[in-house]
């Protein structure tokens, strides 16, 4: 289904304790807060930053369309693409319910080399801990969110401290074609 409505995602652990992924039509892109589901509350933990529509390499993907798939049994995976310049996106924000994680397999494919790409997210919480060049890790209310990158393959990334928060971006960039990066974020 195509939405501009606030869509969420959840995957929840054994204990009742899990993530949630809300996506917001925001101007003229989607954007995603993920939160921290626990004790019959929601806490917003990272917020992704997004840019305008004049720029050609936002700091996030420019994501215009959003569908919702049931790809497994009574699994919604969240879909979407979107362009800006002559580049086109796409990631995949799917639920790991039983580990209480979401992978997010971003992509993007440009006729120019880019001048940056990767996932940015603005911290709602107190800072985090960069534990490697591919994992960070927040603490908040008892719990850990861990990012973890992948680090190796076509799809390897790192986990940064950007201005506002962590920043996810590909280890290597494509001169052309095809770049793609995946990152796990996770409840420990």
């Amino acid at each position: 289904m195509e939405a501009r409505e606030p869509i969420s995602l959840r995957a929840m652990n054994s204990e009742g304790v899990g993530l949630q992924v809300q996506f917001l039509w925001r101007l003229d892109r989607h954007c995603h807060t993920i939160s921290l589901l626990v004790n019959g509350r929601s806490i917003p933990v990272l917020e992704s930053v997004e840019g305008s529509s004049t720029e050609v390499w936002p700091p996030s993907p420019p994501l215009q369309q959003l569908s919702v798939e049931e790809l497994r049994p009574k699994t919604q995976v969240a879909l979407l693409v979107g362009m800006a310049g002559k580049s086109h996106w796409s990631i995949s924000v799917d639920p790991i319910s039983d580990r209480a994680a979401f992978v997010f397999d971003v992509a993007c494919r440009s006729r120019e080399v880019a001048e940056q790409l990767g996932s940015a997210y603005k911290l709602l919480v107190d800072e985090f801990t960069s534990t490697g060049d591919h994992d960070a890790t927040i603490d908040i209310e008892g719990h850990s969110l861990q990012i973890h990158c992948d680090q190796d393959g076509p799809t390897t990334a790192a986990v940064k401290k950007g201005l506002l928060g962590p920043r996810i971006e590909p280890v290597s960039l494509s001169p052309t074609g095809t770049t793609r990066w995946r990152y796990t974020i996770e409840l420990k």
